[in-house]
């Protein structure tokens, strides 16, 4: 019995595969793996050479796209199109559980890694944007500092994401299109034509990009546990303890995806933002009691870098660093670093976005992404980030000297650590590292066995199970190769490609807003919200009008 029901799971597993992003993402994969096991000096070599070719090369490219998908997506959200609902039923989930799960799917790795150590690293070495106007390591270099860290975790972060989410669940939801990243071409290739090579192109770099992305996320997170686990015990780890830390993780992750959406991801995203808030409490009370400022002064800081971060959006967001020396080195490895890891993550994000906004409306999901989800960033930055600042200006801890010995990820721990009560806080932001990724790994996971059975809402726990491993191997031979830098250069090159189909998705998607529903901007007509011609429209009608130009 045990037998035919084995058996039952590996043919499911056969037969929802969709063989061809399927197969050339796996053979990536392994092809990447074998390499770095035989040729490992080439393939680390050739990692660091891609960096300087595409984060300084391409800069313009990955700076330029971000801040046009920004403009539009807060055209969308401010204009008459906002009020568009994605489907016809209910929200499946309440406005709290939805913003803990798009939190936890978008930014999670990314902000408890940088969090405590970003804006500390600008204190200590200011940005050349503003290397001008403040001295390094004194509190004039804060506010720059906390500024950029702001700035990285903003509003810009979530263009990619709004990008590929918002039009793959309108076609979703709207027009019966499959969960694939290449249903965002919808109205140009036409339903018939997802299939060919223009689609089947853009599902396999989704997939490429999207394990490319995931793996850094997976190592950074890595190197922060072996980091803390060192800084707590002096216990140093080697390979073979670093995969095995990464294994870990990556069971973790797939324990929780297999369980689904509304058993794991869900209570796993709640219980992240519960801790969250847990632990700025503690910082914030934490820091005045040490350093004997108020938490009016960390708080200050805060708002006086929110208002450079707003001041100077425009000018950080097209900064290359021509001309200013270091600059164009510091920019890619910060902002055009960032900027492509968000690109290569919309594959994923974008999807799982898509697959929990059902029944809100457009405004709905881009207010959540650029209003809600960058005022949490804000204060965690403020709290965590600012109160490093200011243990280190007022000599109670000295963080930096823990990052050089041990490397940005100890910075959480030396922080947590040195707060009144460290010994509870510094598990807890242990554990907080670990749930935080689990999200972020298990929507990816979910993302990658969508685009590889064709897209379908629900694949098999095996195929997910399949992707999770991957995921973890990638990551693991990251890490040895080359630690925190072959990370950054990995995702800069794996994230180039989505820049450009995040851009024709955003603009091929308000052309057919246009189409569908023109009546909302020519009249104010409401009843033109559900479709322009007011009624339920076909799926099948987006194959006779591919280009969504139709008049009315």
């Amino acid at each position: 019995m045990a037998h035919s029901s084995d058996s039952g799971v590996i043919r499911r597993f056969v037969d929802e595969i969709d063989a061809i992003p399927f197969t050339l993402g796996a053979l990536v994969t392994f092809v990447f793996i074998g390499l770095a096991a035989f040729r490992t000096d080439w393939v680390s070599a050739q990692i660091t050479t891609a960096f300087g070719v595409f984060g300084e090369g391409l800069a313009w490219l990955y700076l330029l796209s971000m801040l046009l998908m920004l403009v539009v997506c807060v055209y969308l959200m401010v204009s008459p199109y906002g009020r568009i609902k994605l489907g016809d039923s209910d929200p499946e989930y309440s406005y709290g559980s939805y913003l803990a799960m798009f939190f936890s799917a978008g930014l999670s790795a990314g902000i408890v890694f940088f969090g405590p150590v970003e804006a500390l690293t600008h204190y200590s070495s200011v940005p050349p944007l503003f290397s001008g106007g403040a001295e390094a390591g004194t509190p004039s270099a804060m506010v720059p500092a906390l500024a950029y860290a702001i700035f990285h975790y903003g509003v810009s972060a979530w263009g990619g994401y709004l990008a590929i989410g918002i039009p793959v669940a309108y076609y979703v939801y709207e027009y019966d299109a499959p969960f694939r990243t290449s249903t965002v071409l919808l109205p140009v290739l036409g339903r018939e034509n997802l299939d060919g090579v223009v689609g089947r192109t853009i599902d396999t770099l989704a997939v490429v990009a999207t394990l490319g992305g995931i793996a850094t996320g997976l190592g950074f997170i890595a190197t922060q546990i072996l980091a803390g686990v060192t800084y707590r015990t002096g216990i140093q780890f080697g390979t073979l303890e670093t995969v095995l830390a990464i294994t870990g993780i990556t069971i973790i992750f797939t324990v929780s995806l297999v369980a689904g959406v509304d058993r794991g991801i869900r209570r796993l995203s709640d219980f992240n933002i519960a801790l969250m808030a847990l632990l700025l409490v503690a910082t914030l009370g934490g820091g005045v009691f040490l350093t004997r400022i108020s938490e009016f002064t960390v708080l200050n800081t805060g708002a006086m870098a929110i208002g450079t971060y707003v001041q100077n959006f425009f000018e950080m967001s097209l900064f290359t660093g021509t001309g200013i020396e270091g600059g164009t080195a510091w920019t890619s490895f910060w902002t055009v670093f960032y900027w492509s890891w968000w690109i290569a993550w919309a594959p994923f994000v974008g999807l799982f976005l898509a697959r929990i906004s059902k029944g809100r409306t457009i405004r709905d999901v881009l207010f959540t992404a650029l209003v809600s989800m960058t005022a949490i960033s804000m204060v965690w930055f403020t709290v965590v980030g600012g109160t490093s600042m200011w243990l280190q200006q007022a000599g109670v801890a000295d963080i930096l000297g823990a990052v050089g010995q041990y490397g940005d990820g100890v910075a959480g721990y030396a922080l947590f650590g040195a707060l009144p009560l460290g010994d509870l806080w510094q598990p807890l932001f242990l554990v907080l590292v670990v749930t935080f990724f689990a999200t972020s790994a298990d929507s990816s996971t979910l993302a990658v066995a969508m685009l590889t059975t064709g897209g379908k809402e629900n694949p098999s726990s095996l195929n997910r199970i399949f992707w999770g491993v991957l995921q973890g191997l990638i990551a693991a031979i990251l890490v040895v190769l080359g630690g925190a830098s072959a990370l950054r250069s990995s995702v800069i090159i794996t994230g180039a490609p989505f820049a450009v189909v995040c851009l024709a998705s955003l603009f091929v998607f308000v052309r057919k807003l246009g189409a569908d529903h023109r009546s909302v901007l020519s009249h104010g007509d409401e009843s033109g919200i559900r479709r322009r011609d007011g009624a339920a429209q076909s799926p099948s009608q987006i194959d006779d009008d591919p280009t969504g130009a139709s008049s009315d």
